[in-house]
């Protein structure tokens, strides 16, 4: 026999016996694995194949199932990818990180919308427009701060003039027109409702009456609250760009009257000159 063709017989027989030694190696190893599933040693949990931003709607390229070790499982994180297509990130989610069930949620997770409504709190809704409702890309679950404007009489019967005050801060927002879903966006701008103290709800329809109202969107994570503001007129745009002079101010006229008594005549009345 050709030597050449020997050598060639020997390699295939060797590659052979190799991939037979492989395949039974991976066959002790599945029967090992599905062994240890069995006794909830090991376990498959639901990871994610890339990173997931919030509010993504989650399709099955993005998650995959993963065995790990029992003792690397938080209570909580899922183990079959059914409890997770197709529902919603409230967190953004990394790489190669557990899902856990208070990671998404479903669509339809907000029936009603009382069932948004924190203890103590009311539902209160204002009209909004597009400049209002920031383009109607409020959404619920958002917080926002309230602005108002306001036209205030001016002193001597002059023309009333326009101030503007912050009324309210970190408002929730519980619904934008009827959505109170907060992983939708409205189309348009109708109506939004907010969450407010008993007491608020009143100074806020006082204020719809009498005034303008603007509202500005916060971050997620924005807590921060300002108490020492104050109302912006004028006055106080001219401060702000450096171009305000105080008015002269006329200095008051003051007048001194004296009574005087002679005797038993009646008395007179003497003004004593200007200071």
């Amino acid at each position: 026999m050709d030597k050449r063709l020997l050598n060639i017989l020997i390699g295939v027989g060797i590659a052979i016996i190799a991939i037979f030694m492989i395949m039974k190696e991976m066959q002790k190893r599945e029967d090992l694995i599905r062994r240890l599933i069995e006794e909830g040693k090991i376990v498959e949990v639901v990871i994610a194949r890339t990173d997931i931003s919030k509010e993504t709607v989650i399709d099955p390229n993005m998650v995959e199932l993963k065995r790990e070790p029992r003792s690397s499982m938080q209570p909580g994180d899922l183990t079959s990818l059914d409890s997770v297509i197709k529902k919603f990130a409230v967190v953004d989610i990394l790489k190669g990180q557990h899902v856990n069930d208070n990671m998404v949620r479903a669509a339809d997770a907000f029936k009603f919308l009382s069932q948004t409504i924190e203890g103590g709190m009311r539902a209160f809704t204002i009209p909004v427009d597009n400049i209002t409702a920031i383009e109607g890309l409020i959404k619920p679950g958002d917080r926002v701060d309230v602005i108002g404007t306001f036209s205030f009489p001016a002193e001597k019967g002059g023309q009333s003039l326009p101030i503007v005050v912050t009324l309210f801060q970190g408002v929730k927002v519980l619904a934008t027109n009827r959505n109170i879903s907060p992983y939708t966006i409205s189309t348009r701008a109708g109506t939004i409702t907010m969450a407010l103290r008993p007491e608020d709800v009143r100074m806020f329809a006082y204020c719809l009456e009498v005034g303008r109202i603007r509202l500005v969107l916060r971050a997620p994570l924005d807590t921060e609250q300002e108490f020492e503001y104050t109302a912006v007129t004028f006055e106080a745009l001219l401060k702000k760009i450096g171009m305000y002079s105080p008015q002269p101010t006329t200095p008051t006229k003051v007048t001194q009257s004296v009574e005087i008594y002679e005797g038993s005549k009646e008395k007179k009345e003497t003004t004593l000159p200007e200071r």
